[in-house]
């Protein structure tokens, strides 16, 4: 599909803005929707921007996103946009919105298996600018959720999902508040405990990894140049995210117990605790907030479709953080659909089985071959053992000669 192209659509019959409430008129031929999004997070808001910005009409459902205020300090909630997401929240007229000053390039990533072996990657060696770009999740929510408030193509309803009905022409979604919304297609983008999701009937199955990841910000003694850490350890994975300013932000993977231990740490003891685990490479850390734990997990689906239904983010799968793709994922999903329904036959309307089917199509490998990854790696590093740490140096030290297996790997992930 051309570049831009969903900004060239005709004038939008766009109803005005308005909270729930009532039951909408419904016309037979017509549902009064092509879209219904349900979920405000950043893969609901883009799908319902990017939707909108084609000329269709989007509902989109649930309670608006909790914004954080404005601070000189950074959410904890990082992530590493791809280039790959970048183009696309540059295409919905987003990312120029987002303070420089909140975003930080990273140029090089190091990585460590438990044995010393060493991963390099660089932007150089790539041919590449960047990457990635570290950005705050309340930045992107923030901007994104501005946009929608001001495309006149979307109208919003705060109100819960509660039940869904499949007809001939629509889906009908009923809300907490008695409100009934028909559409042409319902987009799940509610999350891993999609209410949407099972509603359609879709099963799901959620494999915990008995650990959590640990997050905290802190100061660094050293500048940190761009540069991404990674470290493989027996006490689970590491990482230091490079912030704005001399600043990082920990990402640690941990085993529930010692999790449970990191949290509990007074701030001088865990940015010590991190200082060390990371062997010093940044100097000291001093801590700059409060760390925040969230379980890890991994869960798929039996299918990304349903009858006049598809599910976006991580709706649609959950994966390990260790590669730091999991919003990337979300988001190159929001971009197949968008795709798949600016690509469509004039006949057929955005709820269509064929186009359905051309969008899971878009995303079975790669979404596989992400959940292969990091649920794979995740394994290898739990296992203690000599034998396996050995496997795991020379793994690192394969790659690290293998030029065009290190670049592929970069390819798949700046998407």
């Amino acid at each position: 599909m051309r570049e831009g192209a969903w900004l060239e659509a005709a004038a939008v019959r766009g109803p005005a803005a308005a909270s729930g409430g009532d039951t909408l008129p419904r016309m037979d031929s017509r549902p009064d929707f092509d879209l219904a999004v349900v979920g405000s997070g950043a893969a609901g808001l883009a799908t319902a921007l990017g939707a909108a910005q084609q000329g269709l009409r989007v509902a989109l459902i649930g309670p608006r996103p909790a914004l954080r205020p404005a601070t000189d300090s950074f959410d904890l909630r990082i992530y590493a946009v791809s280039p790959a997401s970048v183009r696309l929240l540059d295409r919905l007229g987003v990312w120029q919105r987002v303070p420089p000053a909140r975003l930080q390039a990273v140029s090089r990533m190091r990585v460590y298996s438990d044995t010393g072996a060493e991963l390099d990657f660089d932007a150089y060696g790539a041919q590449t600018e960047r990457l990635a770009t570290i950005a705050e999740e309340s930045e992107l929510v923030r901007v994104l959720d501005a946009a929608c408030d001001f495309q006149p193509a979307i109208r919003r309803f705060e109100s819960n999902f509660d039940a869904l009905a499949i007809e001939a022409q629509a889906a009908v979604l009923t809300l907490a508040d008695g409100t009934q919304v028909a559409a042409s297609l319902a987009v799940g983008a509610d999350g891993a405990n999609s209410a949407l999701r099972a509603a359609a009937g879709i099963a799901s199955t959620l494999k915990p990894y008995g650990q959590s990841g640990v997050v905290a910000n802190f100061a660094c003694e050293r500048a940190h140049l761009g540069v991404a850490w990674q470290w493989f350890t027996h006490e689970g994975i590491v990482a230091l995210l490079p912030l704005p300013g001399d600043r990082v932000s920990l990402v640690w993977s941990a085993p529930q117990a010692l999790a449970d231990q990191l949290v509990a740490l007074s701030p001088v003891e865990l940015a010590n605790r991190v200082t060390l685990r990371s062997g010093a490479m940044l100097g000291e850390l001093a801590s700059i907030g409060p760390a925040a734990a969230f379980p890890l997990r991994l869960m798929k689906v039996q299918r990304l479709i349903g009858a006049r239904l598809a599910l976006v983010g991580d709706a649609a799968h959950v994966v390990h953080p260790l590669a730091g793709q999991g919003l990337n994922l979300g988001l190159q999903d929001v971009a197949a659909l968008l795709e798949g329904l600016a690509a469509r036959e004039p006949f057929r309307d955005a709820g269509d089985p064929v186009l359905l089917r051309r969008y899971e199509r878009s995303r079975a490998e790669p979404v596989a071959l992400m959940r292969a990854t990091t649920d794979g790696l995740a394994r290898l590093f739990a296992i203690e053992s000599d034998w396996a740490g050995q496997m795991r140096g020379l793994g690192f030290s394969l790659v690290q000669r293998l030029g065009p297996v290190k670049n592929a790997l970069i390819r798949q992930a700046l998407g």
